[in-house]
């Protein structure tokens, strides 16, 4: 297999540096060269990576082909490149439906959405994918977790999941202040609140058996502190808040596909 890439921004170099530290055989991989600093990195730090002339010399080389642009520019773009009935086309462009990348791809045939971010760059995202694929399922895998989706309604929620990902770290980033304006120092408040983080994300991955219900259940002992601020952060409206951020990006992403 040789893996194209169009655009080569922070979540190609994430994917490129994950499909290129896995064990065993590496992908061929061919990127533009969009981003002159990104793939030239890339091309040095990774013996199975080279930089293509062009977008279209990209697709012309590879036969499943991955685009990364920026969803603004990704139409004007596509629309100068000629794709064949065999290319593989998989698209990380989360607020393009599926109808609307075979469109502009015809006459390729197959199309998979997929949602990469950038941690698969170490081998740890959950990555949806959609429609269900063997191959790409199994090569996503190799990034972290492929969660194989049977809908595009489903696809398209866990898509708005991951919009979620700058509110954690700025809750995160709550706790460190709040330790700093008591004195803990910045470098110790940042290494506490970031292990808090680790140590929740683990003990969810590590009781697949259990809710969420059930976890903060467990975690809220009945008069504790972490019952007072989560009954708090209810009273506050913070979880409602959540809730309806994510029925906004869930309109975007229909608004998208008109």
């Amino acid at each position: 297999m040789t893996i194209g890439f169009i655009g080569t921004g922070e979540i190609t170099k994430a994917v490129v540096t994950g499909l290129s530290t896995i064990d065993g055989e590496k992908p061929d991989i061919l990127i533009s060269p969009r981003n002159a600093e990104i793939a030239g990195a890339l091309s040095e730090s990774f013996g199975n990576v080279s930089i293509a002339d062009s977008n279209q010399a990209v697709i012309d080389g590879a036969d499943t082909v991955c685009l990364a642009l920026r969803p603004k520019d990704a139409e004007a773009i596509i629309s100068d490149l000629t794709f064949g009935p065999d290319h593989h086309v998989i698209s990380f462009m989360a607020t393009f439906g599926r109808e609307k990348i075979e469109r502009i791809v015809a006459p390729a045939r197959k199309v998979t959405l997929v949602t990469p971010l950038p941690a698969v760059a170490f081998h740890g995202w959950p990555t949806p994918v959609f429609p269900p694929d063997e191959e790409i399922v199994a090569l996503f895998s190799k990034l972290g977790t492929a969660v194989a989706v049977e809908s595009e309604d489903e696809y398209q929620a866990l898509c708005v999941a991951t919009a979620t990902l700058a509110g954690a770290f700025g809750y995160y980033e709550t706790i460190a202040d709040w330790l700093a304006a008591k004195n803990v120092p910045a470098d110790k408040a940042r290494t506490f609140s970031g292990a808090v983080f680790y140590s929740l994300a683990a003990t969810a991955r590590n009781a697949p058996e259990h809710s969420f219900t059930a976890l903060t259940r467990e975690s809220a002992t009945r008069g504790g502190t972490n019952e007072q601020v989560l009954a708090h952060l209810k009273e506050e409206g913070v979880y409602r808040a959540l809730s309806k951020a994510m029925d906004g990006i869930w309109d975007r992403f229909e608004d998208a596909k008109s």
